[in-house]
């Protein structure tokens, strides 16, 4: 399957099979993720911003990826 990010890894699904969105700053998204999730790219992985939909018009956002339901919902719970 194709994916719309550059840094796509077709891996990245099978082991981070949740993913969830936010327009908050990585730098306190991320650091929020090692404290109450787990490490990168062992609990969680992150795609990035695509600056490509500032110049469409529509605001940025992260993706984000989890190795489990749980941590998903956690961060959406705090993050969406």
């Amino acid at each position: 399957m194709d994916s719309d990010y550059p840094d796509h890894q077709p891996d990245i699904e099978e082991r981070f099979p949740y993913e969830c969105f936010t327009r908050w700053t990585w730098t306190e998204v991320a650091g929020w993720c090692e404290a109450n999730i787990g490490r990168f790219d062992q609990d969680w992985y992150r795609y990035g911003t695509d600056i490509a939909t500032g110049v469409v018009g529509w605001e940025p956002f992260d993706h984000y990826r989890f190795r489990t339901e749980q941590a998903a919902i956690l961060f959406r719970l705090r993050w969406s």
